[in-house]
């Protein structure tokens, strides 16, 4: 009868548990199970005014968090800053040395990021493919 007892109140105290986790905790063990799509070598190509830019991008996910590199015959290298994913939505700056800031937004879907950006006043798109290992 103990016994019976003691499981009982086991299993109940598991399902107590379970159900007032933190929502942070819940999303914090989705980050980890979920692979990271973002990280990587990427080839990007910037089409403003109808003239088409390809250059790169060099990604690095931690979390929320977006760090790396960019690079392009136009602006040459780059660093990345204030960059955040969440919910595969991305959103950074690059910054370059000759070349004004770069404000870029975008998504992950289908393998592909693609998206707006922002630089000299002017508006235009971007769309990238992760390069094959």
């Amino acid at each position: 009868m103990r016994l019976r007892a003691l499981v009982i109140l086991t299993g109940v105290a598991l399902m107590l548990g379970t159900a007032f986790e933190p929502n942070w905790m819940a999303a914090a063990k989705s980050a980890v199970k979920s692979k990271d799509h973002i990280s990587g070598d990427w080839d990007v190509t910037f089409e403003l005014q109808g003239t088409k830019v390809p250059g790169t991008f060099k990604l690095k996910r931690d979390g929320g968090k977006v760090t790396g590199t960019a690079n392009s015959q136009h602006t040459g290298p780059g660093t990345l800053s204030n960059g955040t994913c969440v919910d595969n939505k991305l959103s950074f700056t690059l910054n370059f040395a000759a070349h004004e800031s770069i404000a870029v937004t975008g998504t992950l879907k289908g393998g592909k990021l693609s998206g707006e950006f922002r630089t000299e006043g002017m508006q235009g798109t971007w769309e990238a493919t992760k390069k094959k290992k």
